[in-house]
């Protein structure tokens, strides 16, 4: 059976670290007679996995590492909006609020932020109780 008709389709990302291109998604199809006379067609469809481990749609890729993650593992930072994978994503919880997720700069800024304010509460507390 000699193939009338190939098709080939792949969705593929430029990765800065190799320099290559990434396959993300790959379809072939195929269009043939039988020994019957009917024109059939095959198709494959090979989803490759994410850097997530997932093999959903891609979501887009994070600024620290640039690993390719699906759409539910991406997410971007609270603060700055840089996209960034779960691995490097720092999570907390605001007053009242659900977790917010941040990148390693925003988080790192957030948390010295709140222990100067703290420190800062405390010497101001031990100075309300000497007058």
């Amino acid at each position: 059976m000699k193939p009338y008709r190939r098709k080939k389709k792949c969705e593929v990302t430029y990765d800065p670290i190799t320099g290559q291109d990434r396959i993300l998604e790959l379809t072939q199809e195929e269009h043939f007679q039988s020994d019957q006379g009917s024109v059939d067609s095959e198709s494959l469809s090979r989803r490759y996995i994410r850097d997530c481990g997932c093999d959903g749609p891609v979501g887009g890729r994070c600024h620290e590492c640039g690993a390719i993650n699906c759409a539910s593992c991406f997410g971007r930072c609270h603060s700055c909006q840089k996209p960034i994978c779960l691995e490097h994503s720092n999570f907390m919880q605001a007053e009242g609020k659900e977790s917010i997720r941040l990148c390693r700069c925003c988080y790192g800024s957030i948390t010295r932020k709140q222990r100067l304010v703290r420190v800062g509460r405390f010497f101001l507390s031990l100075l309300m109780e000497e007058e």
